[in-house]
């Protein structure tokens, strides 16, 4: 990371542990109307605008192996397909053959040479060409040039693997600004899957990113684990733009600079902030990065419906030698576990109450703020314009934004 930027971060530290009241530059942060988490038009949107228009955590290139390894991808709603080309590169397709529109592959994951459609067998090689038409003697001026798999974009930053469908969209690297830069000591390249979890949630997805985005909720909520590392009076925070963030909060001084990894597997490209510190990104519009020394997590919130949503967490670490994960990182997921088991107790019935007659616009405080950048993101993202009336946020903290 920048010196000047982790600077800028240990000196925000010890103003907010200082401070007795708001900062002199803190203002109200205005309202955030409950119904955006209950209005079926907005999520309807929401689905067409965020997520068929931005760019979606897949996974890490390693779990693409070799030359024809592939997997299915269907969390923005489409069904997409990921593979890795003869040539070794990464690319993403939509899973339907252009003769009538079946699937090209049913599995959810394998390495083929060919992707071969189930219904009438034509096949695709693994850069998306039309390489075979059973009985193609029946077709008049067929032109197989003219007819490969439909292109999704797919880009690698760091190792980890993005897919938009928005073929218009800025590069990766351009959407994710400074976060490229303070990312690197993470050494994305280096990573490995440990496992995956998933948690049904019965709240709205944006109530989960929410969620994610303070620790205002941790003496509350997570007493027992939590609370007990991290400092929340530390907390400081950064608005980047494109609405993605960063959020970090100091460790307790007794446990500081406390090893919470064995020399074995830690990772020695993280620097010491991120070791005295939790730092999280959250990269919009749905995925959260809590950067740690050994195993660590990217959590992506997926809605399943307005009030339903898959909490899905992504397991790294550094490489090791050998096929069986390390019982050091599998602790870590067990760990989190307990801490996932907390939040999902507490979001339900968040949720019914935000349905309830009686919610009304969050008042949050100025330690909240990511919430609000958040969902103006969200707004802009939708475009202002196609908002349904009385959903939309305030534009009030854009100025905050550090470019």
């Amino acid at each position: 990371m920048d010196v000047a930027v982790e600077q800028t971060i240990r000196e925000r530290i010890e103003m907010e542990k200082a401070r007795t009241a708001p900062p002199d530059d803190a203002i109200a942060v205005p309202l955030i109307p409950a119904t955006r988490y209950t209005n079926p038009d907005f999520f309807e949107l929401e689905m067409q605008q965020i997520f068929h228009r931005n760019w979606l955590f897949a996974g890490h290139e390693s779990e693409w192996a070799e030359p024809g390894a592939y997997q299915l991808f269907t969390r923005s709603g489409a069904p997409i397909v990921i593979v890795r080309g003869q040539d070794n590169v990464l690319r993403a397709f939509y899973n339907s053959c252009r003769h009538r529109g079946a699937p090209v592959t049913r599995d959810v994951c394998g390495v083929a040479k060919r992707l071969t459609c189930q219904y009438h067998s034509w096949s695709y090689d693994t850069q998306g060409k039309l390489k075979a038409v059973p009985d193609s003697r029946s077709f008049v001026d067929l032109d197989t040039d003219d007819l490969a798999l439909v292109p999704v974009r797919c880009e690698v930053w760091q190792g980890w693997v993005f897919v938009n469908e928005d073929s218009e969209a800025d590069s990766l690297v351009n959407f994710l600004g400074p976060i490229c830069e303070q990312m690197l000591d993470i050494n994305g390249p280096g990573m490995r899957r440990v496992g995956r979890q998933i948690h049904r949630v019965e709240a709205n997805w944006k109530l989960m990113v929410d969620a994610f985005l303070e620790v205002y909720h941790i003496r509350t909520v997570h007493p027992d684990n939590a609370a007990l590392l991290y400092d929340d009076q530390s907390v400081t925070v950064s608005m980047l733009p494109n609405g993605h963030s960063r959020l970090t909060t100091e460790k307790r001084e007794e446990l500081r600079d406390f090893p919470m990894v064995s020399d074995q597997y830690d990772n020695p490209s993280v620097g010491l902030l991120w070791r005295q510190t939790s730092t999280s990104f959250g990269i919009f519009p749905n995925l959260v990065v809590p950067m740690d020394t050994g195993a660590f997590t990217f959590l992506s919130m997926w809605p399943v419906d307005q009030r339903t949503t898959e909490l899905e967490l992504n397991w790294f670490a550094p490489e090791w030698q050998g096929d069986e994960v390390p019982e050091e990182h599998l602790q870590r997921l067990e760990l989190f576990d307990t801490v996932m088991a907390q939040d999902k107790a507490n979001m339900a019935p968040i949720q019914a109450s935000v349905e309830s007659p009686g919610a009304q616009p969050f008042q949050i405080g100025w330690h909240e703020r990511l919430i609000h950048h958040f969902q103006r993101a969200v707004d802009l993202s939708i475009g202002p314009d196609l908002l349904p009336a009385g959903t939309a946020v305030s534009t009030a903290l854009d100025s905050y934004v550090e470019r």
